[in-house]
């Protein structure tokens, strides 16, 4: 058993599936030796190597400064367990690209059926042209290992983030127009915020505070896209969600609504910090699969080592088995040639070679020679 200091890191890759969620949260040194203990047969390896009193201090004290409960702390600690190769970094921004893609195509097939062709802004076809262009540009060969990317969240997370910032920009334009422009609210008979769609609201507000907005169009547009992401169920990447809250911020910071913005700025902090998380784990996942992977190469680099040593032998013992055959073989007919000289001589019978080696078969074979020459 080694005397070395624990490696933090290994027991740390060992021991992260099980203090994981509530179990992080674990201080006790009887809880984590219990749960230690309970998990034995997955920590064979590390415990033949530290024994269990020597892993339950490395547990406690990563469990002390927070390692397993944050992904961020486990990268400071740890940075080399996460990091990512160039090839790995392009075929997550070329996943991220195709899927901005594919978004952005569902966006502007609902805009197309919902919005008159008029109203639609030229640039939001510039747009999605732009994101193809980027992920074609960004397309590389996948290699054979999959990947986690893009990073997507739970759908239902997805859902009330949208829903939630949607309601808070309706309200905030409805605010807005009842406090800049009541005239309008009163003649189209609009009394409250959900009244309206939010796709209206963007209607009404480019056309009355639209100089209050910087870039319009591309904050405009997203708005719109957070109406139909909602609304439709559309499924965004974890970037592009956080590009949605970014853009609902934004505008309603230049509506001057700082009470709403902040609402959304501590839900887009919440959310960055989840994503965060998610990343680093996804970073983490990876990295343990190619360790293995390697492990994985190396043991089937041995066994094809011995499986063409195996095959070699075989041959090899083939070919003394024949070669062995051939001996025998000769050596009968060298037994006959010495008859053959006894008799020629006018000897007498044929001289047995005192040979342990000779096999049953050889001295049948030699009898029936005999017989037969008997009989002649």
């Amino acid at each position: 058993m080694s005397q070395n200091e624990p490696d933090e890191r290994l027991i740390y890759l060992a021991c992260r599936q099980i203090f994981y969620g509530s179990y992080s949260a674990v201080r006790k040194r009887k809880q984590v030796m219990s749960l230690i203990q309970r998990n034995q047969p997955a920590l064979t390896d590390i415990l033949q190597e530290y024994n269990i009193d020597r892993t339950c201090n490395v547990v406690q004290r990563l469990l002390k400064d927070q390692v397993f409960q944050s992904a961020v702390r486990a990268k400071i600690r740890f940075p080399e367990l996460f990091d990512v190769s160039p090839a790995q970094s392009a075929d997550r921004e070329a996943s991220e690209a195709e899927a901005a893609r594919d978004e952005a195509n569902a966006v502007r097939e609902i805009s197309e059926t919902e919005i008159p062709k008029d109203s639609r802004p030229d640039s939001q076809t510039r747009l999605a042209a732009e994101v193809t262009k980027g992920s074609d540009a960004n397309e590389t060969t996948r290699n054979s290992i999959p990947s986690l990317y893009p990073v997507y969240i739970h759908y239902r997370s997805q859902h009330l983030i949208t829903t939630n910032i949607q309601k808070l920009v309706e309200e905030a334009c409805f605010a807005y127009t009842q406090e800049k422009l009541p005239q309008l609210l009163v003649g189209k008979g609009w009394d409250c915020p959900e009244a309206v769609e939010l796709t209206e609201w963007v209607k009404l507000l480019r056309q009355h505070a639209g100089d209050q907005v910087e870039k319009p169009n591309e904050v405009f547009e997203l708005l719109c896209e957070l109406r139909h992401t909602a609304v439709h169920r559309l499924r965004k990447t974890a970037r592009g969600v956080q590009r949605l809250a970014e853009n609902a911020q934004r505008f309603l910071e230049a509506l001057e609504d700082t009470h709403r913005s902040g609402m959304v700025s501590h839900i887009r902090r919440e959310l960055n910090m989840v994503i965060e998380e998610v990343r680093h784990n996804k970073d983490l996942l990876e990295g343990s699969y190619l360790a293995e992977l390697q492990e994985i190469g190396a043991k089937r680099a041995a066994l094809e080592i011995r499986e063409r040593d195996a095959k070699q032998a075989m041959v090899d013992s083939d070919a003394q088995c024949l070669n062995e055959a051939n001996q025998r073989i000769e050596r009968v007919f060298q037994h006959l040639d010495s008859y053959r000289y006894i008799g020629d001589k006018g000897g007498g019978e044929m001289p047995i070679e005192q040979n342990t080696a000779t096999s049953d078969s050889e001295e049948e074979f030699l009898e029936a020679v005999l017989d037969a020459n008997s009989s002649g």
